[in-house]
């Protein structure tokens, strides 16, 4: 390997990894606080949730509670009706709220819990995904804010909804199972001006996907007259997410690079990534005016979006802000949408799609918008081979089961598909190390003269018929799909929790072999991964079968490359360091054999 050759290698893999931090191994992991594992009437507190089944109702229908919402502020406002209503503030007075209920809604993949307090999500599980500390994936941070942002925007005023106290329709448990129709949950809040908002969600049993609505109705009489005359027309239904969403993952230091918020107005994606946060406020902020269509925040393998339901023959013009709090470390979203005139006592609705759940491109395909941007997968000329690849793996895991096999046939494949330019660079180094002792003779000819050795140089490799730059070409023609296949299996949800075998039980994560406790080891860190060390090992034999020109530097760099991949590698997903592990066992291979099948006389030949 000649020296210019080593030094891209080395500045290739720095900017390939720089960003997934250089040396990992040097931040002890830092283990997520224990999620709530269950979900029950009170948010925060915990039950047993530890069985794998979803919980199974007694009959087809929902189990619906008979009870009623208790209506203790009826009757109240006599005397302030009596007053009427003579100002905007209390045209938008609610009602006196309640003390806080809640309901919790359970699907074939996910339980979650509604607040009567803003008719908010506050616990979100998902029960296809395990947590590494057990139980099942929350994806609601245990910390949200006090209230939420939605709000219903008059002309002339703002009602706060995110502060309104609901009353559900419904009361108790919902329960869908697999092939039972959609189930709707109704939450009502009323102001002391005659106004009524309902919000209400639609739960499929089959889908990740929910359906939010807004809807204005008035009551009949002289008070909500009033109401609407101080107020104005309404205009816009402001729908948002400010919970931010839970770290998932076992290493903390891999995922926190993940988190990030998002926006798509127009034709243009807009990113905020949470490390932002800690520095400024406005490192986070956006605010984005056109055709709206999705907004969303999400982890490394997470996402919970917010998709504007498309117009069949114009888009919906309106704003997304994106925003955070950086005393609870979370970002949000607000989509403001124009306010469509209900039918019959309805006098404005707004309606938005949920998306909560893992960030898969296929789960989310069918809402169309090119939401497939918003799942990460690399810079956008890398984005077609990695589609590629995911898809590839897709296909495969039909008929193969185990990912890590599939790895490493695609490990395989690539590096019988770049074996012909594999060997024309091992051959142009070998050809290279060959005509060393002449370059040095003219080096000591023309040592005072730059330009004569230069030209006597370019002579010689035209004689030789060596190309000096042969051993660079096929390693940049190859970088592209490496990057594809980094980006595929470091982002993919796939691997995540996907066994290989033995020790390597999560191609998403490190392969563990060993914990050591604690603080663990110098450099190692608390755990000990094998297949980095394994790839090393392999990196090295492969270095000493490589022809090498550069002498005592090469040879040194060549000793010392392989030590700095176990620290690039040490603390990256197992599927990724498998593939280059076998690349890399390939590779050892390949260059053992042209190297044997040479003879003195000949150099290198075909293998």
């Amino acid at each position: 390997m000649d020296r210019r050759t080593g030094l891209a290698f080395v500045l290739i893999f720095l900017i390939l990894f720089g960003s997934q931090y250089l040396l990992p191994k040097f931040f002890p992991r830092q283990s997520q606080e224990t999620q709530t594992e269950t979900l029950d009437d009170s948010h925060g507190s915990t039950s047993d949730n530890s069985q794998e089944s979803t919980p199974s109702p007694t009959k087809n229908d929902p189990v619906i509670d008979d009870s009623r919402s208790d209506n203790s502020d009826a009757g109240l406002d006599q005397e302030f009706s009596t007053a009427g209503i003579e100002s905007v503030d209390q045209a938008l007075a609610m009602k006196p709220g309640q003390v806080e209920k809640q309901l919790k809604v359970t699907t074939p993949l996910y339980q979650l819990i509604l607040s009567s307090e803003g008719g908010r999500i506050i616990s979100f599980q998902t029960l296809k995904h395990k947590y590494h500390a057990g139980g099942y994936v929350e994806l609601v941070p245990e910390f949200i804010p006090d209230s939420g942002l939605d709000a219903l925007i008059f002309r002339n005023g703002e009602m706060d909804l995110g502060k309104a106290n609901f009353q559900f329709v419904q009361s108790g448990e919902i329960v869908l199972m697999e092939g039972m129709d959609p189930v709707s949950v109704d939450m009502v809040a009323e102001t002391r001006g005659g106004l009524t908002v309902h919000k209400i969600l639609t739960f499929n049993a089959e889908t990740y996907g929910m359906d939010l609505d807004y809807f204005l109705t008035a009551a009949e009489g002289e008070l909500s007259r009033q109401s609407l005359n101080l107020l104005g027309s309404p205009e816009d239904f402001r729908f948002s997410w400010n919970q931010g969403i839970t770290m998932t993952e076992r290493i903390e230091k891999m995922e926190k690079p993940a988190m990030r918020s998002l926006s798509y107005v127009g034709d243009q994606l807009e990113t905020k990534k949470r490390d932002g946060l800690k520095k400024d406020l406005e490192k986070v902020t956006g605010t984005y005016h056109g055709s709206v269509h999705y907004a969303a925040v999400q982890n490394k393998y997470f996402t919970v979006f917010g998709i504007v339901p498309q117009g069949e023959n114009e888009a919906i013009e309106g704003t997304i802000r994106l925003s955070g709090d950086q005393k609870l470390n979370a970002q949000s979203w607000a989509i403001d949408v124009p306010a469509e005139r209900g039918s019959g006592s309805e006098i404005a609705k707004a309606s938005l799609q949920l998306f909560i759940g893992p960030a898969d491109r296929e789960l989310v395909a069918g809402y169309g918008q090119n939401i497939d941007k918003a799942i990460d997968l690399g810079m956008r000329i890398i984005r077609p081979l990695s589609s590629l690849v995911l898809a590839l793996m897709s296909w495969l895991h039909l008929y193969i089961p185990n990912y890590g096999v599939i790895i490493i046939l695609f490990s395989v494949a690539t590096k019988l598909a770049f074996y012909p330019l594999s060997k024309a660079q091992t051959n142009s180094m070998k050809r290279m190390q060959e005509i060393q002792p002449k370059i040095k003779e003219l080096q000591a000819k023309y040592k005072d003269d730059k330009d004569k050795l230069n030209q006597a140089t370019m002579k010689l490799y035209q004689e030789e018929k060596v190309n000096p730059l042969a051993g660079c070409l096929p390693m940049l023609v190859q970088m592209p799909v490496f990057f594809a296949l980094y980006q595929a299996l470091n982002h993919t949800i796939a691997l995540r929790g996907q066994p290989f075998f033995g020790w390597i039980t999560d191609l998403s994560e490190p392969d563990s072999l060993y914990s050591f406790g604690g603080d663990g080891i110098i450099l190692l860190g608390s755990d000990l991964n094998l297949l980095p060390i394994l790839m090393s090992v392999a990196m090295y034999f492969q270095t000493k079968l490589t022809p090498s020109t550069g002498g005592g530097q090469m040879a040194a760099m060549n000793t010392m490359l392989p030590l700095v991949m176990v620290f690039i590698f040490y603390s990256m997903p197992s599927g990724l360091v498998l593939y280059w592990l076998v690349n890399t066992l390939m590779q050892v291979y390949q260059s053992w054999r042209i190297q044997a099948q040479a003879t003195p006389e000949q150099g290198v030949q075909s293998a």
